[in-house]
């Protein structure tokens, strides 16, 4: 059946949830913007928003039914989950979304589902995995690189050095590439086992990936919506995680595991 029919593979989407004012009622959204969904359908996959729960073992049943899994954007993350108060400028957080994408990323980790993270995502990954996080870059780390760009969110705003020899840098094919910038929050300890391969010239971290995984690998930046999604970067970035999504669905109609040897 080509590229369409049973071979595409199904992306679970990690969701926002959201207060929404109905008349004088307040009711809770789960909801996802639409580049995440535009770039897994662009490359061939069918996107499946995964509500948040109370009940964070059911991100186990979950994963056993998507091919591929896409953390998206969002929240701060609060920094309980990696044995921190909250420092005074934190934004917004949501303790729920947190627990639910954690045991989110450990399952999928476990079955080795593919896994692309995207600006929180990357910074949910590390913490899930025991690594910690800058709570506020401008105040905690020396940085000379403002990450939280003031132009059109699609828009370049500076270059990350890409890692030789790594995933990413197979994927993207360059040294180097611009990206957008949405964050005041990043990676600061990374967790055992994966690996930076990507920095500003700050030393912030814009990218990791774990290298024993099939496909495990984040980006700080907002591939997503970057030239309304369409930059050459951020094609290929999807269309690399949904072929391993994909991948990962053949073998395991095989009864195979897609774990490296």
């Amino acid at each position: 059946m080509g590229m369409h029919g049973d071979t595409r593979p199904f992306i679970g989407v990690s969701s926002w949830t959201r207060r929404v004012r109905s008349g004088v009622k307040d009711r809770f959204n789960e909801s996802v913007p639409r580049g995440y969904t535009q770039g897994v359908e662009g490359a061939s996959g069918l996107p499946v928003l995964l509500p948040n729960s109370d009940d964070a073992s059911l991100a186990r049943d979950y994963v056993a039914r998507v091919d591929g899994l896409l953390l998206t954007g969002g929240d701060d993350v609060h920094p309980r989950f990696y044995g921190e108060a909250p420092h005074p400028r934190i934004d917004l957080v949501d303790e729920r979304r947190d627990a639910f994408e954690i045991a989110l990323v450990r399952a999928a980790r476990e079955r080795t589902v593919p896994v692309l993270g995207i600006c929180r995502g990357l910074q949910i990954m590390n913490v899930a995995l025991g690594g910690d996080l800058y709570q506020d870059i401008p105040s905690q780390a020396e940085s000379a690189v403002g990450h939280a760009q003031k132009t059109l969110r699609e828009g370049p705003w500076h270059e990350v050095e890409i890692r030789p020899g790594t995933r990413l840098a197979e994927i993207l094919g360059e040294p180097r590439t611009a990206v957008n910038s949405y964050h005041h929050q990043a990676c600061r300890r990374v967790a055992e086992g994966l690996l930076v391969t990507a920095t500003t010239v700050d030393g912030i971290v814009e990218a990791v990936e774990d290298p024993g995984c099939p496909f495990f690998l984040a980006v700080q930046w907002h591939p997503e919506v970057l030239e309304g999604g369409k930059a050459a970067s951020s094609r290929k970035l999807f269309a690399a995680f949904v072929a391993a999504a994909r991948e990962f669905r053949l073998l395991s109609s095989k009864g195979r595991s897609a774990r490296p040897a």
